[in-house]
């Protein structure tokens, strides 16, 4: 009887096992009946609000009429920006609003076009004496920790100029917003100055005297235009040591050039996504992928070949062409797919990162401008040989 017992014993425990290994085997898929979901594009545009030195700033950024706040960080996004071109500008109180074009790319590869401004402080308002000379000092804006490319305006309004109670407003300019492509050596704005008065009809009765306080080094490899009838045209200008003089014979924008090699170069760096790859090897049902984040780059790294006063300056024109800091946030690229049992997912991207180099007199100024990121998530088939959880 006992014998009987035991022989009973082991024969259910062979059927046990023999049902476990076959409910926790789990058959191919039929490939050709498995079809990897569709990943959906979607393109977006992100960026970041900067003071010119650098430090965020609370803005309002609008996409084609579309308005959002910038984060305590200074950022802000756009999602599910259709292909095409945009118009982005961004303003905020006491600041100069910008305004440019972006262009969205069509295809498969998905893009996250990075727009970064730097907003200068609005114009010096100055109220003219009529029988007295008016005086008033102005300073460039400079990135964090680069005082020594300030530059100093002093501007005299000879008496009798304007009628007595007008005024005018004086503002530093960067740039003259018409950068030259295609040549090596080109001229870059050191400073600028824009006049205007209150009365859009007023004329000037004698020139305003413009004196910016620039390293003496720099005179010879220097040239002054003044903007006529939407032209730059050549301005008078005097040098005396460290002192430029323009005479600012009508009320109208005025820029010291300098004369600089600037180079770039195109590079691309691999994105580091937080999960890359999502695999439905095991398992019989589906599984739901909702989004991949990654982390990038907005703004730029600026670097200089020394510390003087020409790299200073040089340090200034390369911000102001790139973006004076650098900032690395997370972002999130949409995915909602589902994955059916037999099929996997995988994200990949990278970000253009532009190389600008400005030089001259011996001097080197260089900035690493991050832009665009691009990312391509793609589902397919996944065979394999079998196996259990």
């Amino acid at each position: 009887m006992k014998k009987i017992v035991k022989i009973g014993m082991f024969a259910f425990l062979g059927v046990t096992m023999s049902a476990g290994i076959v409910s926790c085997s789990d058959p191919d898929p039929n490939y050709e009946t498995v079809v990897p979901p569709t990943v959906s594009v979607s393109n977006s545009i992100t960026g970041r609000v900067t003071n010119m030195d650098g430090t965020v700033l609370a803005a309002t950024v609008k996409l084609d009429g579309n308005a959002v706040q910038t984060k305590t960080d200074g950022t802000f996004a756009f999602e599910n920006v259709t292909a095409g071109n945009h118009t982005i500008t961004a303003e905020a109180s006491g600041k100069i609003t910008k305004e440019m074009t972006v262009t969205v790319a069509a295809g498969n590869t998905a893009t996250n076009t990075v727009c970064n401004f730097a907003l200068a402080n609005v114009g010096t308002t100055v109220t003219v004496e009529a029988n007295t000379v008016t005086e008033k000092t102005v300073e460039s804006e400079t990135i964090t920790g680069n005082e020594a490319g300030k530059v100093t305006v002093d501007v005299e309004v000879p008496a009798n100029t304007l009628p007595e109670g007008s005024t005018i407003i004086i503002t530093p300019l960067y740039s003259m917003d018409e950068a030259a492509s295609g040549r090596a050596q080109e001229t870059v704005t050191l400073i600028g100055t824009e006049v205007k008065c209150s009365d859009p009809n007023a004329q000037l009765q004698q020139p305003i005297s413009l004196t910016y306080d620039i390293d003496a080094s720099v005179s010879g490899s220097i040239s002054v235009l003044k903007l006529v009838n939407n032209q730059w045209v050549n301005a008078a200008y005097t040098v005396n040591g460290n002192k430029v003089t323009v005479e600012a014979d009508q009320l109208t924008s005025y820029v010291i050039n300098l004369v600089a090699n600037v180079t770039t170069a195109n590079a691309t760096e691999q994105l580091s996504f937080e999960r890359s790859l999502w695999d439905n090897l095991y398992g019989g049902t589906s599984i739901t992928v909702d989004n991949a984040s990654y982390t990038y780059h907005m703004g730029t790294e600026i670097s200089a070949s020394a510390n003087n006063k020409v790299c200073a300056y040089l340090k200034e024109i390369v911000a102001r062409r790139t973006g004076s800091s650098v900032a690395t946030v997370t972002g999130t690229y949409p995915l909602n797919v589902t994955l059916p049992f037999g099929t996997a997912l995988r994200v990949s991207g990278t970000q253009e990162v532009e190389t600008v180099t400005v030089s001259a007199l011996s001097g080197t100024a260089t900035g690493r401008q991050y832009g665009t990121v691009s990312i391509k998530a793609e589902a397919f088939n996944r065979e394999h040989t079998g196996g259990s959880n």
